[in-house]
């Protein structure tokens, strides 16, 4: 709901909305990113070529990405390192 009050108050439309995400996700989760520093890299390149306005639309949607869609993974990584004893249970 936030990200829609925020597009709306910069009047992007929905479809430059779809795009800054496409965009993002590339950067981030694209095979040929072949580490984490990679990725920020390639995501403060990304950010800087933007608007600032649509810089903060692209955070938002990390944000909320990364609270949504990788909490289960994070989870799912968290219980096989315990189950294959990497990491004691607590």
């Amino acid at each position: 709901m936030v990200l829609e009050i925020v597009r709306g108050f910069f009047d992007i439309p929905t479809e430059e909305m779809i795009k800054i995400g496409d965009q993002i996700k590339n950067v981030l989760f694209s095979p040929e990113v072949s580490s984490e520093e990679e990725a920020i890299t390639r995501l403060k390149e990304a950010l800087k070529e933007m608007p600032s306005e649509r810089a903060l639309m692209a955070g938002m949607f990390i944000s909320g990405l990364l609270r949504c869609n990788m909490a289960k993974q994070i989870e799912q990584e968290y219980l096989n390192a315990q189950a294959n004893g990497e990491i004691e249970p607590e």
